[in-house]
């Protein structure tokens, strides 16, 4: 089985404040990549830090997603 699993965690409703990534070829695990992303202006609505624990202190120094989606971009290409 391959497949590439994807799971954002949001800091508002349309901006993602982390990135998971799972790679599997024939059953088993090839590539993971995780990563914070800096929301715009490092805004979250309270609900969202209540449900993944990501607070904007957290992703203060971390890239854009506008930086992080080539990593992305790679390993849904695969």
């Amino acid at each position: 089985m391959n497949f590439t699993a994807i799971d954002f965690e949001t800091a508002t409703s349309y901006h993602p404040c982390s990135v998971g990534i799972v790679t599997v070829e024939n059953g088993i695990i090839v590539d993971e990549f995780v990563t914070l992303i800096k929301p715009p202006n490092n805004q979250y609505n309270p609900f969202t830090i209540q449900v993944h624990g990501i607070y904007p202190r957290d992703t203060v120094n971390a890239k854009s997603f506008k930086q992080i989606y080539p990593e992305i971009e790679k390993r849904l290409k695969k």
